[in-house]
């Protein structure tokens, strides 16, 4: 081990499975829909986290159990530029090296396309990148002017370059609706999507629900009680097989009674479970997204110790540890129709290596 660690945070991280990078706090771009968005715009200390010290991190999480690196930002392909992005290169190089058997960047897309010809780019086992329409009509108001063209050419040449290709998609308000001819956008977006040649799409919420990113990101999200059938509308076709492509999408929401009738499974949460550790150029390291860009964490990292966090800011202080029950971090305000929140990381069938294979999640299901 490269760091003194907190017997509490091995204790609570014995299962831990993944981890998420968030290798740099510089960003080219400034999304209306983005929850980092706090941290891209302050003049923090530590914007990035030092390549050593990187190393050493992954090194250490995979000695506790990580199987899975996801390297984000931020944008992380900014990472090492001015160095020929070999400081990028080197993590990846690392990461294989070390054994993580599964390996992914998430990206904005708007980086150079020589980038997808290196050869230690290419260990990546899936670059994912963020696009958030099927036209630019649609992404660019949301990303900003010109990223629809920028990402999909980088998009098209790493699926050329056999990349394994995904699509991250923020289901903002504009694509959950119908065009004139009454097509669903989602559905286009799904079509559209496979004639690129992708391997999957991923679909992440916006809704406002009582979290620190409510007050920074824009209002482009859709009402919570429209998003109920468009959800039963998407995972009716996914069971159909009516998409040429596997669909991941968060069921957000759910009745306390169904809850109540599996809690084992609906009760899915990455923060009692510690199954994952969120690391964070300022030190800080957190379980759920949601928090990002609070004080919250469970832990900081600095001059080679990771140490638990024993004051208020622990994550953890408003989670009933050993009981199953909807989100705690959304579960602030108010629902509609019995509605009670799920984590925004429950997406039912999901085609993920963790959920799939690592902890055997739909094992759960009744």
């Amino acid at each position: 081990m490269y760091f003194k660690i907190d017997p509490v945070f091995l204790e609570h991280f014995k299962e831990l499975k993944q981890v998420f990078l968030y290798i740099t706090d510089e960003c080219n771009l400034s999304c209306v829909q983005c929850l980092y968005k706090p941290n891209l715009t302050f003049h923090l200390k530590n914007k990035e986290i030092e390549l050593d010290t990187a190393l050493n991190l992954i090194s250490d999480f995979k000695e506790l159990g990580a199987s899975k690196l996801t390297i984000i930002g931020g944008e992380p392909t900014l990472y090492g530029l001015s160095e020929g992005s070999e400081p990028l290169f080197h993590v990846i190089r690392d990461a294989k090296q070390l054994g993580y058997e599964y390996v992914r960047i998430d990206t904005n897309g708007m980086f150079s396309d020589q980038m997808l010809d290196d050869p230690d780019f290419k260990k990546l086992d899936e670059i994912t990148f963020s696009l958030d329409g099927y036209n630019s009509e649609l992404n660019d108001p949301v990303r900003g002017l010109g990223t629809f063209e920028k990402i999909i050419s980088n998009m098209k040449k790493a699926v050329v370059n056999d990349y394994n290709v995904n699509i991250t998609c923020c289901l903002h308000k504009e694509l959950l609706k119908t065009d004139g001819d009454g097509t669903s956008r989602l559905d286009s977006m799904i079509e559209f999507a496979s004639s690129l040649g992708i391997s999957r799409i991923n679909f992440h919420d916006l809704f406002k629900t009582g979290i620190p990113r409510d007050t920074w990101t824009g209002n482009i999200q859709s009402s919570i009680v429209d998003w109920a059938s468009v959800f039963e509308d998407v995972t009716k076709k996914i069971e159909a097989e009516q998409y040429t492509i596997p669909v991941r999408i968060p069921q957000c929401f759910i009745t306390a009674k169904e809850f109540d009738s599996n809690p084992g499974y609906y009760g899915y949460c990455p923060v009692k479970m510690g199954e994952r550790v969120l690391v964070h150029p300022n030190g800080i390291i957190r379980i759920c997204s949601l928090l990002i860009c609070s004080p919250f964490g469970v832990a900081r990292f600095y001059e080679n110790t990771i140490e638990w966090d024993r004051s208020t800011t622990n994550e953890l202080g408003d989670h009933t540890v050993d009981c199953n029950t909807p989100c705690t971090n959304q579960s602030k305000i108010a629902y509609p129709e019995d509605l009670v929140p799920l984590c925004v990381s429950f997406k039912p069938k999901q085609d993920e290596i963790i959920w799939n294979k690592e902890i055997q999640w739909e094992n759960l299901r009744k």
